[in-house]
């Protein structure tokens, strides 16, 4: 499996956070931190590009939805881009796309969050 990565860059206010590789459970304890940290440092809209993630686990999940959560009570919020498909069909076998806006691009779901 390819190592995790993660990079995060602002952008109009917007925190992007491109992650690679898989997320499983050693790699969701990365993730925790390093998108915990980019919240504590004042990060309250994220858009999650998971366009080079090759798998994901519970562990993983956990994470990015426990920062939606985190978020929300901040009046923020997490959106998600570039989802594979076989990514795509895991977050709409769990419902997961009731719980999160997903966007094709990184543009679109930056514009998505102007104005706000």
């Amino acid at each position: 499996m390819p190592a995790f990565q993660y990079n995060s860059t602002v952008k109009d206010g917007v925190t992007i956070v491109a992650i690679a590789g898989s997320l499983d459970v050693v790699s969701a304890k990365q993730l925790d931190a390093k998108l915990s940290a980019d919240i504590a440092k004042g990060a309250r809209r994220v858009v999650i590009n998971l366009s080079k993630v090759d798998y994901i686990a519970s562990a993983g999940l956990g994470i990015i939805v426990g920062a939606n959560a985190a978020l929300k009570k901040q009046g923020g919020e997490v959106r998600l881009s570039a989802l594979p498909d076989k990514i795509a069909k895991i977050f709409e076998l769990l419902s997961f796309s009731k719980l999160f806006k997903i966007h094709k691009t990184d543009t679109e779901a930056l514009a998505s969050l102007s104005g706000k």
